[in-house]
């Protein structure tokens, strides 16, 4: 068992959705972390920001605990954003970035963010 097992299906939903960034949800189903794909419907800027339909996100909450947010950042460098930062300290749930051709993915968790 990896330290990610959800990885494989975020990393698909990243090459599906590109150039646009991916959004989802890692859920407790039964006990295994899941990956919960979610519309993004940033209106403007989807390839630059995401917005987890909050239709989606109830429908995961419906399946199991929400244990954190998964999103890409299509040909961009693997570091958070200030925004994804503070989201991630409003929401307090750990943040992962993904990125599908090297196979990365790094977490931020609200308790790391001081800015």
């Amino acid at each position: 068992m990896s330290k990610y097992d959800w990885a494989t299906d975020a990393f698909t939903h990243a090459t599906e959705v590109y150039p646009e960034e991916c959004c989802g949800l890692i859920i407790n189903l039964d006990g295994v972390e899941t990956y919960c794909k979610c519309k993004n419907i940033s209106r403007a800027y989807k390839t630059k920001s995401f917005v987890i339909d909050p239709l989606d996100y109830a429908a995961a909450e419906d399946q199991g605990e929400v244990l954190g947010i998964v999103h890409s950042h299509p040909d961009g460098e693997l570091c958070f954003s200030h925004t994804d930062r503070m989201a991630c300290k409003y929401l307090d749930l750990p943040f992962y970035l993904v990125e599908p051709k090297s196979e990365s993915i790094i977490v931020v968790y609200p308790s790391e963010i001081n800015d």
